[in-house]
C-alpha cells in the first residue's frame, strides 16, 4: 500500500531547505521496492541529474525498525535548493510508481575535508595500533535501551549475514537537551545529550579507527521532505552520521570489546532516540 499523506513539496519546503543550507543539500531516500525492474531504470534515469551526484546506495538488513522495513538507502547529494526541487519534480513520481514505502529526508552535509582527514586518521590509527578480527565474535552484547541502540533482531540478523563483506551503519541522532545519568553519579555533570554523546563517541571511535572503519558521511538534520506524517522517521532528528566498516565481523568485535563497553552508559545519558539500520553496497 502506497502512502496517503505524503508531503507535498511546496514554497515553505523550499523556504526550510534554504535556511537549513549554505548551498550543498544531500536527499537519503529510505526505499521498500515493488517492481525491482521499474527501480532498476529508475536508478539509470536519475544518476546524477539535476545538479545531483549519486554517493550511496545500500542494501538494508531483512528486519524491520520500529515497524519500519526498507529495502535500500540511496543517498544522493545536490548544488542548491533548486537542484533538490528540479530532481523530486522529474523523479518523485517514477520512483513511487515503483516503490511501496518512499520516505525522503533532507540534510545539510558536513565538509567533505572532513571525511578525507578522517580516512586519513584511520589510516595512521590502523597503522600504529591496528587490531585485526578474526573469526566469529561472540554474541553476548545485548542493548539495555533499544531506543538508542539496535535491537534484538536487528542484532540476530546482522549476525547471520556475510562477516566478510564491508558493512555500512546508518544513524539518525536525537540528543536529549541534559545528559542523564542515572542512576551513577560520577558522571553526573550537568552536560548536554551532545556532551554525552561526544563522550562516548571518543571512546568508541578509536575501537573504529583502529579496524579501518570511520565515518564516511553525515550532516545535520533539515527535514522530512517525502514521507508519512506518522513515518518512524517523522522525528526532529539532530545528526546523521553514516559509518562504513571494512568488515562487518569489525563491528560485531566492537560491541564484544571492553574498551567499548566503557562509552555505552555516556551513549544511553547523551541519546534520546535513534534511527539505525545496517547495510550493504547494492
Amino acid at each position: 500500500m502506497k502512502p496517503n499523506n505524503s508531503y507535498n513539496l511546496n514554497q515553505n519546503q523550499r523556504k526550510v531547505l534554504e535556511k537549513g543550507s549554505d548551498g550543498r543539500i544531500s536527499l537519503i531516500f529510505h526505499l521498500k521496492i515493488d517492481n525491482f525492474d521499474a527501480y532498476g531504470r529508475w536508478l539509470k534515469e536519475s544518476q546524477n541529474k539535476d545538479g545531483s551526484r549519486r554517493l550511496f546506495r545500500v542494501k538494508v538488513d531483512p528486519v524491520p525498525r520500529e515497524g519500519m522495513e526498507i529495502n535500500e538507502i540511496v543517498i544522493d547529494e545536490y548544488s542548491s535548493s533548486k537542484s533538490v526541487f528540479d530532481f523530486i519534480s522529474a523523479f518523485e513520481s517514477s520512483l513511487k510508481e515503483c516503490c511501496n514505502e518512499v520516505v525522503v529526508l533532507a540534510i545539510k552535509p558536513e565538509p567533505s575535508a572532513t571525511f578525507r582527514i578522517v580516512k586519513s586518521i584511520s589510516w595512521m590509527v590502523r597503522l600504529f595500533r591496528g587490531v585485526k578480527d578474526n573469526g566469529v565474535p561472540s554474541a553476548t552484547w545485548k542493548a539495555s535501551n533499544t531506543a538508542v541502540w539496535p535491537d534484538q533482531s536487528q542484532m540476530d540478523v546482522a549476525r547471520t549475514q556475510n562477516l566478510d563483506e564491508p558493512l555500512f551503519v546508518y544513524n539518525l541522532n536525537k540528543y536529549k537537551p541534559i545528559a542523564d545519568y542515572r542512576p551513577s553519579i560520577s558522571d553526573s555533570e550537568n552536560i548536554s545529550g551532545q556532551e554525552a554523546y561526544d563522550r562516548y563517541a571518543k571512546i568508541a571511535g578509536f575501537e573504529l579507527l583502529r579496524r579501518g572503519a570511520f565515518p564516511v558521511y553525515g550532516g545535520k538534520f533539515i527535514c522530512l521532505l517525502i514521507g508519512d506524517s506518522d513515518c518512524m522517521l517523522a522525528d526532529r532528528w539532530d545528526k546523521f552520521i553514516f559509518v562504513r566498516y571494512p568488515q562487518r565481523r569489525n563491528l560485531l568485535a566492537t560491541i564484544e570489546s571492553d574498551e567499548f563497553s566503557k562509552g555505552e552508559h555516556h551513549r544511553d545519558a547523551g541519546l534520546e532516540r535513534v534511527a539505525i539500520f545496517m547495510a550493504r553496497k547494492a
